[in-house]
């Protein structure tokens, strides 16, 4: 129980509760807050539309968190129809919910104010080179998403708001010491007491099994005799490991292959460089550029003259530093600028971007160097042998691709143009494939109706670990009702077990009342002594049964009830004593915070859902 708070408390919307910029990057956050041109849109939301361009990021988002989590699985699950109708889902209920939040926090007069969003933009990583907020970095990552420096200030400030609503929600809970305490007296309780057990094959001689049992169980459980679906296949494989086993390359090669990249193993030069950024938009800007120029070359100071008149304020505060920068990092013009640069104290002169108007000066360096080949000529084999094992590979798979498109009935012609075997399976399921067809992104298109019904080639298959396939079904078994007569021994084995269950929870029943009475019984008591709710040394069944028990309103009285076991036995178990258990004050103030974060959840997820039930939402196409 513990182990499942503690598990509920580390979930992801526990997280969320707490975090407030981190998701800005994640599906909760840039995800759907930006109104821009007129589109079409996924969902109306109280009359405010979700625009499709929001969940197209939204919805790219999370392929990249998801590609992120499970690396070479990723394939295989996109793979999958139903999962990734699942996901579109799933992504636009979060979008409808993200905007009942902000909605609500509008509504409820909550407002986060520019200059906390602007601190909060300066704190996130993805904006900041070697520690400092990078100015250029920022807004070239903006121009990559597709957003102007406006509309993201907008999308911070509003994931912020809908987290402060969030936060002032999830910290109304509370969990208070005695509940606590109860909590862990209840969960380490032990108990005593004793059980009986009547065995099911005891009685399996006594039962009688009728034909109109037999069908009448064989009609009422149909699910229990489906067979699974089964192919067989025959497919042509061909791995890039293989290839790669059967290449051979020559020393000489290895030190041409060096010398033809050696920029590969060199260490890029890199220069450290301070800069004034007069935007466009800035009144007089070329003006105000020439005379920040003019200043500077008079000898005053590069950080004085930053800090009066740069728009990168970011950078200004730091004297107009940007650290050090590598070529082609930076826009084009100002990259071709800062390598132009001399000697450390040289300055540019205006420089124009996108961004606007740059003055530069160079104030480090750092020469490149080559690594010798000596260090590298391993390193350089390796690369040399995966590039020729690559380019034979791919010319292989288009030869594989196609032959097998041209001749779709028959696998023979490509597999002998690429010096592969056609190689053949018999009958198997999806969950017991052949270890080479047992990928999901293999068995997913095997079991298509397409591939099925056609019976013909596939088209090229390739998977996670370097391997393409070309597969065509060539048998297959659909999923159906085995026939009575299949299965009348199995029918026969359970009603044997469920019906001899009856018989034994009736003895059960006898041994229990002369349990109670006092009186012998025929069968051999179980003793147990001070157990608690984890014991595994006595079946789990009987231990549930034993702590779902009342005990008995006097001290001297046992309480007995009888349970039937699920492998088909009877018991009869008896409570004659149970003790509080002791409370770990060390464990209190974590297990105080887990149930207030558990309780948090839930009303979290019943605020979300009363938002939805009361909200006017039209979900439209996602496609």
């Amino acid at each position: 129980m513990l182990e499942r708070i503690r598990e509920g408390s580390q979930s992801f919307t526990a997280k969320a509760i707490l975090v407030l910029i981190i998701l800005t990057f994640a599906l909760a956050g840039v995800g759907g807050y930006i109104t821009g041109d007129t589109e079409d849109a996924v969902a109306k939301v109280n009359g405010e539309e979700i625009p499709r361009s929001d969940y197209d990021r939204a919805y790219e988002n999370e392929r990249s968190r998801l590609q992120e989590q499970f690396g070479d699985m990723f394939s295989a699950i996109t793979s999958d129809p139903e999962y990734m109708r699942s996901l579109r889902s799933r992504v636009l209920e979060q979008l409808i919910e993200q905007e009942l939040l902000v909605q609500y926090a509008e509504d409820s007069g909550m407002r986060v104010g520019s200059e906390q969003v602007k601190a909060a933009i300066r704190d996130i990583p993805q904006f900041r080179t070697a520690g400092q907020f990078d100015n250029d970095v920022y807004l070239m990552a903006l121009r990559n998403a597709g957003y102007s420096p406006e509309a993201f200030a907008k999308v911070m400030q509003q994931d912020m708001t809908r987290n402060q609503l969030l936060r002032g929600l999830s910290q109304s809970e509370f969990v208070l010491e005695p509940e606590a305490l109860a909590f862990l007296r209840l969960q380490n309780q032990t108990r005593s007491g004793g059980f009986l057990v009547a065995n099911n094959e005891s009685f399996e001689g006594q039962v009688e099994v009728a034909e109109s049992d037999i069908e009448t169980f064989y009609q009422q459980n149909q699910d229990m005799f489906r067979t699974e679906e089964k192919l067989s296949v025959a497919y042509v494989e061909l791995s890039l490991a293989a290839i790669e086993s059967d290449i051979e390359i020559a020393d000489e090669e290895v030190r041409e292959y060096y010398e033809q990249r050696q920029q590969q193993y060199a260490t890029e030069e890199e220069r450290r460089v301070s800069h004034i950024l007069i935007e466009f938009d800035t009144e007089n800007a070329k003006e105000k550029a020439e005379e920040a120029l003019a200043e500077l070359e008079q000898g005053a100071d590069f950080a004085e003259v930053a800090q009066t008149y740069s728009d990168d304020t970011f950078s200004a505060e730091q004297g107009g530093d940007l650290d050090w920068v590598e070529a082609g990092m930076m826009d084009e013009d100002f990259d071709a600028a800062v390598f132009a640069l001399e000697n450390i104290g040289d300055l540019s002169e205006i420089v124009e971007t996108s961004f606007g108007y740059h003055i530069i000066k160079l104030t480090d360096l750092r020469e490149g160097t080559v690594t010798p080949f000596s260090e590298v000529e391993d390193e350089v084999r390796q690369q040399l042998l995966a590039e020729k094992a690559e380019d034979r590979y791919f010319e292989k798979q288009q030869k594989l691709a196609e032959i097998s498109f041209e001749q779709p009935d028959t696998l023979e012609p490509a597999a002998d143009e690429i010096g592969a075997t056609v190689r053949r399976t018999d009958l198997f399921t999806r969950e017991r494939a052949p270890t080479p067809l047992s990928d999901d992104v293999i068995l997913n298109n095997l079991f298509s109706e397409q591939l099925i019904e056609e019976k013909l080639n596939s088209d090229v298959i390739e998977t996670s670990d370097d391997r393409s396939l070309v597969v065509r079904v060539t048998e297959h078994q659909p999923v159906r009702v085995k026939d009575l007569d299949e299965v009348r021994e199995q029918i026969v084995a359970e009603l044997r077990v469920e019906k001899a269950q009856e018989l034994a929870l009736q003895q059960a029943e006898e041994w229990m009342q002369a349990w109670q009475s006092g009186e012998e019984t025929s069968g051999e008591i179980v003793w147990v002594d001070s157990i608690t709710r984890n014991n595994n040394e006595h079946p789990r069944a009987i231990v549930q049964e034993l702590f779902s028990m009342s005990p008995s309103a006097t001290a001297d009285e046992n309480t007995f009830t009888t349970v039937a076991l699920p492998n088909g036995d009877a018991a009869v178990v008896a409570l004659t004593e149970f003790n509080p258990g002791n409370a770990n004050e060390e464990q209190l103030d974590e297990l105080q915070s887990q149930l207030q974060n558990r309780q948090a959840q839930v009303m979290l997820q019943a605020f979300i859902n009363n938002l939805k039930s009361d909200a006017d939402i039209q979900r439209l196409s996602t496609r």
